[in-house]
């Protein structure tokens, strides 16, 4: 075993795990490895997208909160995750929200019902791209619901396009242009490129449409001063001008409304009409983000929610504000 390379031997680890049902004890002793080695090689497997683990359903205390969510809300589906990483964590819960958005995209594409498949940004659908499985679907299409430069990857929806591309080898398409444009000027310009315009009649005819939800913290990647987004001085202006929640560069208020600010009028991406049109899911996590998550809600886009179970407690006890 010593001549196998380490990637096909953290593979060869997996299956004996998963599938094979031994313990780390016992592939220790038929590989002649240490225990700390197989448990080492386990790791790797599940960081190099070898390993997706998917639960069916939520724990029955969960439940409860779905439904009265999702009746709330008016929701088709709400689905829970519990907390399972550092409850001191404000984003511990973004693994187990990356593998439940994946198992919920994974069925929907290998239905057939998702031919095209609409895509914002986030760390949760980045998440979401690492858990995907590996399966041929050349006929899929991967578009782009926003501008998708960035200077953090991280967070880039070009990023997450390109690696549901990669995964599934079908054909991605993203909008080369900022997210938010400089200026109104500027975004007229931008909008009527023949790239960006093709870019956005695809969007517009997405089967599906997986987004995050953004809160107004400065913890928040696209408030990061360091990304090159937009920064604390922004974030102030938003959150004086009733900013509660933000949707696909949509800054949003606590009745789901746009707030009145010129930085709505820059973003590049689908309207908030156009994304009523569209079936869309929002996956979501953190203590923080009750008020942003109602907020989005309100707006009547939503027609799924993905959420862990502090984002859940969150939502809950946020009091609802008068329309």
């Amino acid at each position: 075993m010593a001549d196998r390379p380490n990637d096909d031997l953290a593979i060869y680890v997996a299956w004996l795990s998963y599938v094979g049902g031994y313990t780390q004890a016992q592939i220790a002793n038929r590989l002649s490895l240490s225990r700390a080695k197989v448990h080492r090689l386990i790791g790797e497997a599940h960081r190099a997208g070898y390993v997706h683990v998917y639960i069916d359903r939520s724990p029955q205390r969960l439940v409860a909160y779905e439904d009265r969510i999702a009746h709330h809300f008016g929701l088709s589906q709400c689905l829970i995750v519990p907390d399972v990483e550092d409850p001191n964590d404000r984003h511990g819960n973004v693994v187990a929200l990356g593998s439940a958005a994946a198992r919920y995209v994974h069925g929907r594409i290998a239905s057939g019902e998702v031919q095209s498949l609409g895509v914002s940004w986030g760390r949760s659908l980045a998440e979401m791209t690492r858990q995907l499985p590996r399966e041929a679907r050349p006929n899929l299409a991967i578009v782009s619901l926003m501008g998708s430069l960035t200077q953090q990857s991280a967070i880039n929806p070009f990023d997450v396009v390109y690696r549901l591309a990669e995964c599934t080898g079908g054909q991605g398409f993203f909008l080369p242009v900022p997210f938010i444009a400089d200026s109104i000027e500027d975004r007229q310009v931008l909008m009527a490129q023949r790239s960006v315009a093709d870019a956005l009649a695809r969007a517009r005819n997405v089967d599906l449409g997986v987004v995050g939800i953004g809160a107004m913290a400065l913890d928040q990647p696209m408030f990061m001063e360091d990304r090159g987004l937009l920064g604390a001085r922004q974030l102030d202006e938003l959150i004086e001008a009733g900013a509660v929640g933000e949707l696909v560069g949509h800054f949003l208020d606590h009745r789901g409304q746009p707030v009145s600010k010129q930085i709505n009028q820059r973003t590049i991406g689908l309207s908030m009409d156009e994304l009523a049109e569209r079936e869309i899911v929002a996956v979501t996590g953190g203590a923080d983000k009750g008020a942003a998550i109602q907020s989005v809600l309100r707006s009547g886009v939503i027609d799924r929610l993905i959420l862990d179970e502090t984002a859940a407690r969150s939502l809950l006890e946020e009091k609802p504000r008068a329309a």
